[in-house]
């Protein structure tokens, strides 16, 4: 046990004397720098209240004492420490810069550099059209001014103005020929340049053939005199179209084959013209639909219709025997080729109540 430790009679431990309190003004020493920031004398942006607290009005003041000149250096080099500290003083440094072009100062050089610096800034917050204005009022006083030249390069490259931005990129390496970052700038604005504008060309060209095949398509459909309808807003629950073959001069087209007695249908991709009905029917009931149980649904056993569509809208029914081409009934004065696509539906011959009732929708 020791003996420089005061103790009671019994051996327990006194307290020590009480550590001296820190005053009420000392700085905190876990945030320093945000304490100074407090200290009027270190303060490097004046609070929105400043107005009401004369000291802090009076080092406002001193701040524009001396000349236009002098004031706006004093409020450059603010901008630059505030800029140099990293991205946690931007806006400080946007402020200074700005005072010091509002100071409106004769020195040329002073206000070309401060309108640099403060694009600098916006060019870190994505303000690029306030790049652009910056970097327009430093080339006024200077038009060789590579740094205003190359941010407008960046600031037009974010806006995908890349002829622009080569142009900057260009006149700055008229008067900095060495200049490596201007070099490196240039080199990327023109490869995604180069990338926007093949993608660009490769569209265009899709475009150009869709346009060249409707048109063939429209030309075909015409000289056929089919006759064609759009339904508005309509938007097609699959992938094919219309395809005209220009070796044969034949059209195809995607054609539903409806069963209303099972509410059923089959798509046939490509239904070419020259086809008869019956062969197209051959192929689908080759074999027994599944819905198919009594196995009804046969070529020879079967009743095939297409819609008919008079100038007045009225829909009706018309037959299609076996052995009528596809073309027939697409050149029938009463069929319409709506959404571009063909339609025909198929129910048994033989006689019941639900054809009865089916056909009595039709007023057959």
């Amino acid at each position: 046990m020791t003996n420089d430790i005061p103790r009671s009679k019994t051996g327990i431990p006194l307290p020590g004397p009480e550590k001296p309190g820190r005053p009420d003004w000392a700085l905190d020493e876990t945030n320093l720098h945000k304490s100074m920031d407090s200290v009027p004398l270190f303060m490097n942006s004046l609070p929105d209240d400043a107005s009401e607290n004369p000291l802090l009005q009076a080092l406002q003041d001193l701040a524009y004492d001396g000349t236009p000149e002098e004031v706006a250096e004093n409020f450059k080099n603010q901008g630059n420490d505030c800029f140099k500290q990293g991205k946690k003083f931007y806006k400080d440094a946007l402020v200074f810069y700005t005072n010091g072009i509002d100071v409106g100062c004769k020195d040329d050089k002073l206000n070309e550099t401060l309108y640099v610096n403060r694009a600098a800034v916006n060019l870190h917050f994505g303000n690029y059209r306030k790049v652009l204005t910056d970097c327009a009022h430093a080339l006024k006083l200077n038009s060789a001014n590579v740094k205003a030249l190359f941010r407008s390069s960046k600031a037009l490259f974010a806006l995908e103005m890349y002829p622009e931005a080569l142009d900057c990129c260009d006149h700055a390496l008229n008067n900095d020929p060495d200049n490596q970052p201007v070099r490196d700038e240039r080199a990327k604005i023109q490869a995604e340049f180069d990338r926007k504008e093949a993608i660009k060309k490769a569209k265009e060209e899709r475009e150009r053939k869709i346009r060249e095949k409707g048109l063939m398509i429209s030309n075909a459909l015409e000289k056929r005199k089919i006759r064609t309808a759009s339904t508005p807003g309509f938007v097609p629950d699959h992938p094919h179209e219309i395809q005209l073959d220009l070796d044969l001069d034949q059209l195809t087209i995607p054609t539903f084959f409806l069963y209303p007695e099972h509410n059923e249908s089959d798509l046939i991709q490509a239904f070419n013209e020259q086809d008869k009905i019956g062969e197209q029917l051959g192929e689908i009931f080759y074999e027994p639909a599944p819905w198919d149980l009594e196995h009804k649904y046969k070529p020879e056993t079967v009743q095939t219709y297409f819609e008919t569509e008079d100038n007045g809208g009225n829909i009706g029914l018309m037959k299609v025997g076996l052995n009528v081409k596809f073309l027939t009934v697409l050149q029938h004065s009463k069929h319409v080729l709506r959404d571009g696509i063909a339609r025909f539906v198929v129910v048994p011959k033989e006689d019941s109540q639900w054809k009865k009732d089916w056909l009595a929708k039709y007023g057959k």
